[in-house]
């Protein structure tokens, strides 16, 4: 609905046009959220907000205008009829109506996991600004040229309204001293002895002035200067434990025992570390037990220990005595000495897996045979089809061919065939694969990080920016890492994506009248049963 009688001045800012069926209608768009899709590419959510009006140049403004811009609402808009439980009557006129369900939701999981007390503790004269920062990329991205929108829409009670300007100016006063003080009680508080995942990823960047950021392995394949970012994940809790950030040249092997050491000093006890082949060299591995933990990790099928290990368990493998009935597989545990070191090798065949995996090798052989049905010389033959193939060159011109079948035979029989290692010989096959199948949990969220909260790019100029800025992400995916495993854990809320549980809360609000009376707006089923998950009380939304 238009409303022509109420002509508004066109905003200065996050504007756009688009023409209608008639070339004399202009539309006003408005830009709501600027951000990256999950492939990279810049995108944004818009709102019509009304049409332009030809006469004065002015905004002919429609009701999203006004939930945007409330402030801007005529008084004979803002009166409302709220029917309660036991009657119906007038309420007083609305002063402003703010959103409160993502706000309190935040701050409130921020007290029952520890996270407000620990960052009152370590940042004493800015703890208010950089949880409102954090509660901001957790609800909107890390796009912070909106943050000032945001707070006029949202309760935030615990901190005044800033904007961007401040954001950057709060993002370079985080020290490293206050982020090592963070680490220390974050990982003290968070002392469960769980078992702990370390993965690595890379952040881009446009930016010259960030010394830790160079060329290096790129996980995202931009042709971009990176920083690593490395992350330690409890695998209980599902909750992010320690990071760190170092040069984006250095490979993540080679840093890998620096990292257990700095982990290390911060408190991180003796426990399991489960890492991918990345990190599996004979000193990571060394290091890792001579300081007294133990790991899980993955054998790589190249390695010729690998074909020795499935040719000693091949004739028996599928016997009932081996079978993981909860996974449909077969398990064999033997002791080996690798690289000299005592180990536990856990060799698996999955007949399911040896299905697929045939299925397209069959596709992949017939692929190869119908290349070399059509090429005339022998200098084509590249190696892959050497491997599988027995070449027979008559000629330069002329050649034929047929299937290496020991070569080709001894790849279907590795096939259905995965291996972990491990010093420890008390895990069960069981648990081992329990364990690393769980791994992908850091994975998904190195993707939540970079993807849902918009950290694959940190859009920040300098080094002490971001630093900052990566910190107070890192906030931001302590709270929604809790959340979700809190979500996922309940019966009433698994099926529920995380976009939907914030979608909802930010539907929950309250009003405000002129006397100074607060109403909250009434709640959905949906809504209160998303409250009742995260144990919030209804009081607690305004206050």
């Amino acid at each position: 609905m238009l409303f022509k009688q109420l002509l508004e001045p066109i905003p200065n800012k996050r504007i756009h046009f688009k023409q209608g069926h008639k070339k004399s209608d202009l539309y006003v768009y408005y830009t709501i959220k600027a951000y990256r899709n999950s492939k990279g590419q810049p995108t944004s959510s818009v709102a019509l907000i009304g049409k332009k009006d030809n006469d004065t140049g002015k905004l002919i403004p429609n009701e999203r205008y006004f939930e945007i811009f409330p402030d801007k609402k005529p008084q004979e808009l803002k009166t409302r009829a709220i029917l309660t439980k036991n009657q119906s009557r007038l309420y007083p006129r609305v002063l402003q109506v703010k959103a409160c369900g993502t706000s309190t939701t935040m701050f409130e999981i921020s007290k029952q996991i520890g996270l407000l007390e620990i960052l009152q503790s370590c940042f004493s004269d800015k703890w208010d600004t950089i949880l409102a920062m954090a509660f901001y990329i957790l609800s909107e991205g890390n796009v912070m040229m909106y943050i000032e929108d945001w707070f006029e829409l949202t309760e935030i009670s615990f901190t005044d309204a800033f904007n961007d300007i401040l954001c950057s100016k709060i993002f370079a006063s985080i020290s490293c001293e206050e982020i090592d003080y963070f680490s220390s009680e974050w990982i003290q508080y968070r002392s469960e002895q769980e078992y702990v995942v370390y993965d690595v990823t890379s952040i881009s960047t446009y930016s010259n002035n960030i010394d830790i950021a160079e060329w290096g392995y790129n996980r995202d394949n931009e042709k971009l200067r990176q920083v690593n970012y490395g992350m330690f994940y409890g695998l209980t809790t599902k909750i992010p434990v320690y990071y760190t950030m170092y040069n984006g040249s250095i490979p993540d092997k080679s840093y890998f025992q620096f990292m257990i050491r700095t982990a290390m000093e911060k408190g991180i006890k003796s426990l399991c570390f489960i890492v991918d082949q990345g990190f599996n060299t004979s000193d990571n591995l060394s290091f890792v037990m001579a300081k007294g933990h133990s790991f899980i990790t993955s054998m790589s099928p190249s390695r010729k220990m690998s074909d020795t290990l499935i040719e000693e368990v091949h004739a028996d493998i599928e016997n009932i005595e081996n079978l993981l009935e909860d996974y449909n597989i077969f398990c064999k545990q033997i002791p080996i000495v690798l690289d000299g070191l005592a180990l536990q090798a856990y060799v698996y065949y999955c007949p399911e897996k040896k299905a697929v995996e045939l299925g397209d090798y069959r596709k992949y052989i017939k692929k190869l045979k119908k290349d070399l049905e059509h090429m005339n010389n022998s200098k084509q033959i590249t190696q892959k089809y050497r491997n599988h193939f027995l070449i027979d060159e008559q000629s330069k011109s002329s050649f034929s061919f047929e299937v290496n079948k020991e070569y080709v035979n001894q790849k279907i029989k590795s096939m259905g065939y995965f291996i972990f290692l491990s010093n420890n010989p008390k895990l069960s096959s069981e648990e081992v694969l329990s364990l690393y199948r769980r791994k992908d949990v850091i994975e998904k969220h190195f993707d939540q990080f970079k993807n849902e909260l918009e950290f694959k790019r940190v859009r920040t100029h300098s080094e002490k920016t971001t630093e900052g800025k990566i910190f107070v992400g890192f906030l931001a995916l302590i709270l929604r890492s809790y959340m979700l495993t809190v979500i996922k854990n309940n019966e009433a809320t698994k099926h529920l994506t995380f976009e939907k549980v914030m979608i909802e809360l930010k539907k929950i609000r309250f009003a405000t009248y002129k006397n100074g009376e607060k109403d909250l707006l009434p709640l959905t089923k949906l809504q209160k049963t998303i409250l009742s998950t995260f144990a919030i009380e209804k009081e607690k939304l305004f206050k």
